[in-house]
């Protein structure tokens, strides 16, 4: 004999007007693409409707909002430094790359995913935040042209990395050479440095930067997390009702990158903890049988 049982949550359903995709991107609430439709006006992102790209502020590429692991994937500028045989600095050089995250502080990097790279043969960077409260850099060496192509991390040779900190809303990148590249000009003439995922970051599919590079405004994949409510942990909020934003069949978690917290489904359950219907339980379907003698 066979039966299934079906478990599954009875739903709430809510009227949401607003627009929750941009282009292939969901924009989930507690985010939104106009006010009123985020649950704070840092959660507002951009949406260029005629080319379908989502934007975090201005002119950061948005590509994808997890609920489920509390970030996002966003574009930044990769530095160049690049040089002439006299070792004197290209005008399209841009040695200098600064991010701040906004003044709500519900974002920032994550020190978990990102790490500072660097490739050259002569190449040095420093990162920061705007306040100065750390400096950290890495410096990357080689004497002949490197080929990647068989790498999958960052050797040592011609790339080097270092993490980065928890709870940093900002980053400066700086760059600069030794020599100014006038000992490695042979084969190579540029450096690049730039914050990356470490789970998209593959060294094979980069080479030694050359100065075409610098126009070709390259971006690197980089994940922020962020929270639904910055500077209260989950005991607070919680007795404060109107800050509270974990829905039902969902649990609140402290943030450890920073301050606040965020909420995520309980096991068994899928959906959006922040909004109606929220989460859901999952359809399961047990099979037994028994044999009659």
């Amino acid at each position: 004999m066979a039966v299934a049982v079906a478990v599954t949550l009875a739903a709430f359903t809510v009227n949401d007007n607003c627009v929750r995709m941009c282009g292939n991107v969901s924009v989930p609430f507690p985010f939104g693409l106009e006010d009123g439709c985020a649950w704070n006006p840092d959660l507002v992102l951009i949406c260029n409707y005629t080319t379908g790209d989502l934007f975090f502020g201005e002119n950061i590429p948005l590509y994808n909002i997890s609920l489920e692991n509390g970030t996002m994937t966003i574009g930044l500028y990769r530095a160049f430094d690049c040089y002439n045989y006299d070792g004197i600095p290209l005008e399209r050089s841009n040695p200098d790359v600064c991010i701040k995250l906004g003044e709500g502080g519900h974002y920032t990097l994550s020190d978990t995913r990102n790490k500072l790279t660097v490739m050259g043969c002569d190449t040095l960077a420093l990162i920061s935040d705007n306040a100065g409260t750390f400096g950290s850099g890495c410096f990357s060496y080689c004497r002949e042209d490197i080929n990647f192509t068989a790498e999958s991390a960052c050797s040592g040779l011609g790339c080097c990395q270092t993490s980065i900190p928890k709870n940093l809303r900002s980053l400066n990148i700086s760059m600069g050479s030794t020599t100014n590249y006038t000992a490695v000009q042979d084969f190579t003439s540029c450096g690049s440095a730039f914050v990356v995922d470490q789970e998209s970051f593959n060294a094979s599919d980069y080479k030694l930067p050359v100065p075409a590079d610098m126009g070709k405004y390259v971006f690197s994949r980089v994940v922020l997390d962020w929270v639904i409510e910055r500077g209260l942990t989950c005991e607070e909020a919680k007795s404060n009702g109107t800050s509270f934003r974990c829905g039902a069949n969902s649990s609140c978690s402290n943030f450890t990158n920073g301050e606040g917290y965020r909420c995520f489904c309980e096991a068994g359950y899928t959906g959006n903890p922040y909004a109606s219907p929220g989460c859901q339980g999952i359809l399961l379907l047990f099979s037994f049988s028994s044999e009659l003698s």
